[in-house]
């Protein structure tokens, strides 16, 4: 019979790694001090006037508020330098007009600055005893802006702070925000009624959405039934239901006869 070994045959060794040397005292601290140097020639450098701004443009600002808009931004900007932008500092300057929605900043080394100014565009105009104010989108007021021409949403009284607040005021404001751009060109008044939000076209037509949600679905079918020649003559449009639209003549006494599209 073949002898079995008697023990298992050592694995080759690997050849030692070298240790590496320490550095010496010299080389930490050398390397320390240039690490403190460039650090501190960064900052001073960050906040020299070798990288101050002094060109600014400011671009997107428009209306009787678009110099001031201007002056404040250009002001706040040659505070800083291209390599020390203060974000915070430009939005304080312009939180005061509440047409700007929002700025974006782009530098030019070593001087250069150029800012875009993003604005709130008007949507309705809230009519009430006292006069007109034109709101937003996201319901902020826009104080001294032209509100001709645009959808009537009446109200008891008018906004007194920077936002609308009434809940009913805020979700008719939202469905003519929500509303696309052809349709509501056509929107003269958006009011609140027995069947919810109710949106009247010019020539009197009535989109009535019901409540507040799904408005967008809503206004997607509202365009759907329009295109129908089966519509024309209606007296309003039920969209309620988005998926099941119905149209109906109104009669004298405010009664209707729906036809389910």
């Amino acid at each position: 019979m073949p002898s079995w070994p008697t023990a298992f045959e050592r694995a080759p060794r690997f050849s030692a790694m070298p240790r590496l040397r320490r550095p010496s005292l010299t080389v930490v601290v050398s390397l320390l001090v240039a690490t403190a140097f460039l650090l501190g020639g960064w900052v001073w450098l960050r906040d020299s006037s070798l990288v101050a701004v002094e060109n600014v443009t400011v671009t997107g600002a428009s209306g009787l508020g678009a110099p001031a808009v201007r002056s404040s931004l250009t002001g706040a900007a040659q505070q800083m330098t291209t390599l020390n932008v203060d974000r915070s500092a430009l939005n304080a300057a312009v939180a005061r007009f509440p047409l700007v929605k929002g700025i974006s900043v782009k530098t030019s080394f070593p001087h250069g600055m150029a800012i875009v100014v993003h604005e709130r565009r008007p949507v309705a105009a809230l009519v009430g005893p006292g006069g007109t104010l034109a709101v937003a989108a996201d319901g902020v007021i826009l104080t001294g802006t032209p509100s001709s021409n645009l959808p009537v949403i009446p109200v008891t009284s008018l906004v007194r702070g920077k936002r609308v607040a009434d809940g009913a005021t805020a979700s008719e404001v939202n469905l003519i925000a929500l509303a696309p751009q052809r349709l509501r060109g056509e929107v003269t008044e958006v009011t609140t009624r027995d069947q919810g939000l109710v949106a009247t076209l010019r020539g009197g037509l009535l989109l009535r959405f019901g409540d507040s949600n799904r408005l967008a679905a809503k206004w997607v079918a509202a365009e759907r039934v329009l295109q129908d020649p089966q519509a024309a003559g209606a007296g309003y449009i039920d969209l309620s239901i988005p998926e099941r639209p119905a149209s109906g003549v109104l009669t004298t006494d405010a009664s209707a006869e729906p036809a389910e599209q």
